[in-house]
């Protein structure tokens, strides 16, 4: 754990005392235990502490590291990651070398894999049939990950067809599981925030506001439960779009706003850069 350390000598280095830094940030008994790794902050506190101090996301992410840092992972979920992460260039090439080396346990994660490109390139009619044998695997386990994705990219499929009730039916299928996210046995921390993330972006799109808030919420909670930093700009950016016409939540939608645009900087993203403009 390295984060207190870092914000010890970083404010050691300006000259700064722990009450000088937390001013407008926090308490400086927070300040204290932090640096004596005694609490983690949160990801709120966390943010203007960096911009306080000069220090970047990966200057002190080290201690909010991803799983994939610190177990191997088999060639379908690194495949499986980077399709989630949308660094999708070379996954057909990838997929057809695992073809014939699979066992059946792979396949629904497979099957999900190909439903997914299939929904990226549009090609619906193929993806759910994918989908469907994503199902066939799982019986349609409520505590298995790949029910919940193939549910999710279900409902991706019909929203991107415009049979927004079809899309709600399949998304409202996962709310209970997520909800429930530590009875998903064999769920990772990416793809349960993906699904928070998709959601609350989804249901943005379909302008039902209440349900995109409660979904980003439940991520960023997850993501600081768990000290893991996937879609958190994304996340904060669905919370400030669901509220935004929201009188009594100026102020929460200029925060999450704000961590939208740090986070999606410090990360590159240019895609949700390109709609805060």
């Amino acid at each position: 754990m390295f984060l207190g350390s870092i914000i010890y000598n970083k404010r050691r280095e300006m000259s700064l005392t722990q009450i000088e830094l937390a001013n407008d940030i926090c308490t400086q008994n927070t300040i204290s235990k932090i640096e004596k790794h005694n609490i983690a902050p949160t990801v709120n506190i966390l943010i203007k502490i960096c911009l306080k101090l000069g220090l970047t996301l990966n200057d002190v992410f080290s201690d909010f590291s991803n799983e994939s840092s610190v177990k191997e992972v088999s060639v379908l979920d690194a495949i499986e990651r980077d399709v989630l992460l949308e660094k999708v260039s070379d996954i057909d090439e990838r997929m057809s070398s695992l073809e014939g080396k699979l066992n059946d346990n792979d396949m629904k994660q497979y099957e999900l894999i190909s439903g997914v490109m299939d929904y990226l390139n549009q090609n619906y009619d193929v993806s759910l049939f994918d989908l469907d044998k994503v199902l066939q695997y799982t019986k349609t386990a409520e505590d298995d990950i790949y029910t919940l994705l193939a549910y999710l990219f279900k409902g991706l499929n019909y929203l991107g067809q415009n049979h927004n009730d079809r899309a709600q039916y399949y998304f409202k299928m996962i709310t209970t599981s997520v909800d429930e996210v530590s009875q998903i046995s064999n769920a990772s921390d990416l793809e349960i925030l993906f699904i928070c993330k998709t959601l609350a972006e989804s249901y943005n799109r379909m302008e039902l506001y209440k349900r995109s808030y409660d979904f980003s919420r439940c991520g960023l909670n997850i993501a600081q439960t768990k000290h893991v930093s996937y879609f958190l700009d994304e996340l904060n950016y669905q919370a400030a779009y669901a509220i935004k016409d929201d009188h009594d939540e100026k102020q929460a939608y200029q925060d999450y706003y704000n961590l939208a645009l740090y986070l999606a900087r410090a990360n590159k993203n240019k895609s949700l850069l390109a709609k805060m403009r």
